[in-house]
């Protein structure tokens, strides 16, 4: 028997009671984030499913935020030390404005100098209708685990050629090279580096192999962490 999101989120309040925490002593925010975490152990593969279709991240009207794509990454990485390294203002716009238009190539064209980063910024920044609050939260979101872990194992030594892991990917899946550059994110890309059968395999419904079994344990993780975060604050505030 399949096990839906609600017997998940069933189960994880019956885990706050037992530990003393009802349900109504959670704020709003944290309910909704443990049904998330349900949703996401009843459908462990949904966000790798996402990504590979292709579906954007809503920020306001009009505006969409897609997962990284290898080129959008590439060009990040160069124009970095222009804009005063990883953690300044300027790197995070540059940032939002990669995940608004991740998926095409143009533009990016001619944004080699702080002058016409910050130009193109302005003009994209103009566009997104929404509190700062929202973009950080659509941020978040489509960056996620998937996007984070990009960087671990052996992607790490991988990552170091895109050039030549595109030109694997198009030899064995018939996708062409420019299309994992550009349609496709990085992540993903990483993901059919590493086992390219194998994901192709757990995609297409089959047996799935450990790739499915470390979603379900991500996920699994991640609702434990939800739950003992909204333990742990209501303890806080019924004790000091």
């Amino acid at each position: 028997m399949k096990i839906t999101a609600q017997m998940h989120f069933a189960k994880a309040l019956q885990e706050l009671r037992r530990r003393g925490v009802e349900p109504g002593d959670a704020t709003p925010d944290e309910l909704y984030e443990l049904a998330e975490a349900s949703r996401r152990c009843a459908d462990p593969f949904r966000e790798v499913n996402a990504d590979a279709a292709g579906f954007p991240v809503r920020v306001c009207e009009g505006v969409y935020f897609w997962k990284l794509t290898i080129g959008a990454s590439v060009w990040l990485d160069e124009v970095e030390s222009l804009l005063g390294g990883g953690t300044s203002p300027k790197y995070r716009l540059a940032m939002i404005y990669a995940l608004v238009h991740s998926r095409d190539p143009k533009a990016f064209r001619n944004l080699d100098s702080e002058r016409a980063i910050m130009r193109a910024v302005k003009d994209t920044m103009c566009r997104i209708h929404a509190t700062p609050e929202e973009v950080n939260q659509a941020v978040d979101v489509v960056l996620g685990t998937r996007a984070r872990a990009a960087g671990q194992g052996s992607a790490s030594a991988a990552a170091a050629d895109w050039a030549a892991i595109c030109a694997r990917l198009e030899a064995q899946s018939g996708i062409p090279a420019e299309e994992w550059m550009w349609k496709r994110s990085g992540a993903y890309a990483i993901l059919a580096y590493n086992d390219l059968h194998e994901f192709a395999r757990a995609y297409s419904g089959g047996s799935g192999g450990g790739l499915m079994l470390d979603e379900l344990d991500d996920a699994m993780t991640a609702l434990r962490l939800v739950s003992s975060r909204i333990e742990k604050r209501v303890k806080e505030v019924k004790h000091g």
